[in-house]
């Protein structure tokens, strides 16, 4: 598949705002963000994203969400990073609109050996039959590989219905990194090295983290 050089430009401001995010090595991450028009120009959507420490030992996803607790970083000033991940999302679908291709309403994004790939998809989310915590759901069994035996009965009922239901038009492509995503420091968030603290996972374990971001200019948007 041929990338137009404004569409390469697009998901190359991706991988710098992804990258951004990051207050550690890590060996693969995986994205996932949607965008749903409504009447009157009005648009919702939301993201996840969930990233692989860098280590010998087999580790747990993290979610990007958790990153300001667990590091000690000023929670406004790194979701202002993921307001600026979504609205370059945003940006790319503009793009790809405007080169004539077809409309996508969801992608998933996921860096692993230095590949990055994308996979759009095309389905009507303001009709489905799955809501936002369910697609989360089939979302991270497909892509966290969460075990199946973890689930409880309600979550097996969705994974289940998901299996048998019609699977929706996608369209898979790889494009090089133009960055490294090697470790950086998050400059614009603070220097973290300097008074690193990190939470206990006891700690962690007690408190619920919002594991779904919904971009504020988004939630501005949603009607009443």
């Amino acid at each position: 598949m041929i990338c137009p050089k404004s569409v390469k430009m697009a998901h190359e401001e991706i991988q710098k705002n992804i990258f951004a995010m990051l207050p550690e090595k890590w060996d693969r991450l995986y994205l996932y963000a949607s965008v749903i028009d409504h009447f009157n120009n009005l648009q919702t959507g939301e993201m996840f994203f969930f990233y692989y420490p860098k280590g010998v030992l087999k580790k747990n996803p993290v979610n990007v969400y958790e990153v300001p607790i667990k590091f000690n970083i000023d929670e406004n000033q790194y979701f202002k990073l993921a307001d600026e991940l979504f609205n370059s999302i945003k940006k790319l679908r503009v793009e790809c609109m405007e080169q004539g291709e077809k409309l996508w309403t969801n992608l998933t994004i996921s860096i692993e050996k230095l590949k990055y790939k994308v996979e759009y998809n095309y389905d009507d989310l303001s009709s489905s039959e799955f809501d936002s915590d369910a697609r989360h759901l089939i979302w991270k069994y497909k892509y966290l590989e969460i075990p199946y035996e973890s689930l409880n009965k309600k979550e097996r009922e969705i994974i289940n219905t998901y299996l048998k239901s019609e699977k929706g038009e996608t369209k898979v492509f790889e494009l090089p990194l133009y960055e490294t995503g090697k470790y950086k420091k998050i400059e614009s968030v603070q220097h973290i090295e300097k008074n690193l603290k990190f939470v206990t996972d006891e700690k962690i374990e007690e408190m619920k983290f919002i594991s779904t971001y919904v971009p504020k200019s988004q939630i501005l948007n949603k009607k009443d």
